[in-house]
């Protein structure tokens, strides 16, 4: 059967039964859906990865990130390719572990559910040694075995940041709950923003996965939701019709650049972009509440947080406390998003001729993601939330957010070596070509490839 299309993306008809790695079904599954983006996962026994196929089912428990990553990444998408490289710094020694569960292409179509949904390019391949996207995974994973962190994982001193940041959210969350200060209340949103940026930090590091509970789900957020949803969906396919931030904030802020704005989308709504992302969390957590009711999410306690801070302020001061709320929450929503969004809605961000020419996965990222600030270490760059060196992060989803000014200096000499492009700006430069990209299409009725950077 023919695959349903996708805004922004061709999709070829099915390929042939003597395609190699697929099979043709006379019968067609219901989507599996993650955070409002149908994903059509070809097997439920094996994984694709470089267009080959893998049974982990005997590594799953062996695997040091965890099992539920790799289930989620087979279970949840299509194919595994992108979620394999960007999380292996060592990756010569990642492909020599999973060579010895690789299966044979005729075993594999044998248990395919559906038939792998490419469009125009053939499956995502692993990159070789000389592409510019390896040559730098090579020399981060050099630098940071030199400083003593491998694995890319956080410092002392980012650690005990993290726990005087949680000790300030915790005693300012008190103190408004306390004397009802509005502008208590507001200092509490600045803590738990900077809360949030570790929580950011934490849910891509498995091992710290309890302090991203700590960071992310006390404030209102979701760190198993953002698990799934922003580490194997936001980042994998980044400012496309797969990426969950691609239409987080329709219809109010338009960030894909290939439809049209009506006249409140084009003229008023950008410029009042501040009013909307004050109901950010709110707005954020209702959705995520609704997919746990509808059973796509899972149901925990942490959900409770958010509405117990509510019931506590207004059980204490009335309708005032709702204001209480609000000017935290609102604070938060403001602060956070904006520097969020601005990280993927620079001008060049919205080139989508430039992404769909990336020669690898990597320089795909660089024409995704914006940075400013870069002349700063972690501490000064909390102002910005640690989203100012946004390109690292996105190349290297797995180094702790201390190592990125190291890793930009690494990132800039790379480039300049393979005559890759790669922009900074100012943080008022990039807010308004933000606001720009919200008013205007960039790059109108042009279509965007998924796998841009994987061919």
């Amino acid at each position: 059967l023919p695959w349903p299309a996708m805004p922004g993306v061709a999709v070829s008809p099915a390929p042939a039964e003597t395609d190699p790695g697929v099979t043709q079904k006379t019968g067609q599954s219901p989507p599996v859906w993650s955070s409002g983006v149908p994903f059509y996962p070809p097997s439920s026994k094996y994984w694709r990865i470089g267009g080959k196929w893998y049974d982990f089912a005997e590594f799953l428990d062996q695997h040091p990130g965890g099992r539920e990553v790799l289930e989620l990444a087979r279970d949840r998408f299509e194919d595994c390719t992108f979620v394999f490289e960007a999380h292996h710094l060592n990756y010569r020694r990642a492909r020599a572990v999973i060579a010895k569960y690789e299966v044979d292409a005729a075993v594999a179509e044998k248990s395919l559910t559906r038939t792998p949904r490419d469009g125009k390019s053939r499956p995502p391949q692993l990159l070789d040694d000389k592409s510019f996207y390896s040559v730098l995974r090579r020399r981060v994973h050099e630098h940071l075995v030199k400083v003593g962190h491998p694995g890319g994982g956080p410092t002392p001193a980012c650690i005990a940041f993290f726990w005087a940041t949680f000790a300030a959210w915790a005693a300012l969350g008190c103190a408004t709950w306390w004397t009802g200060s509005l502008f208590v209340s507001i200092l509490y949103g600045v803590a738990a923003s900077w809360l949030g940026a570790f929580g950011h930090n934490w849910v891509h590091q498995t091992k710290y996965k309890f302090w991203a509970y700590l960071s992310l789900d006390v404030i209102g957020f979701s760190s198993d939701g953002w698990f799934r949803e922003h580490n194997l969906q936001h980042h994998m396919y980044t400012n496309t019709p797969w990426d969950n931030h691609f239409k987080g904030t329709d219809p109010f802020l338009i960030t894909d650049p290939t439809v049209p704005r009506n006249w409140l989308q084009r003229c008023v709504l950008p410029y009042t972009n501040w009013i909307i992302l004050s109901f950010g969390l709110f707005g954020n957590y209702i959705a995520h509440l609704t997919e746990v009711v509808k059973g796509n999410e899972k149901v925990t306690v942490w959900k409770l947080c958010l509405p117990l801070q509510l019931l506590a302020l207004v059980a204490r001061w009335g309708l005032w406390g709702a204001v209480l709320m609000y000017a935290w929450v609102g604070t938060l929503g403001v602060y956070y998003f904006s520097m969020a969004l601005m990280n993927h809605n620079a001008e060049h961000c919205m080139d989508v001729t430039a992404r769909n020419k990336s020669r690898d996965w990597g320089e795909a990222q660089l024409h995704s993601s914006a940075d400013w600030g870069v002349d700063g270490n972690f501490f000064v760059s909390m102002k910005y939330l640690c989203l100012n060196y946004h390109t690292v992060h996105h190349m290297f989803p797995r180094v702790d957010f201390c190592h990125h000014q190291a890793v930009q200096r690494i990132l800039m000499e790379t480039c300049d070596e393979f005559g890759v492009a790669y922009r900074t700006g100012t943080p008022w430069a990039i807010y308004k070509e933000m606001v720009g990209s919200f008013a205007s299409p960039r790059a109108l009725l042009q279509e965007i490839v998924i796998y841009a950077g994987g061919i």
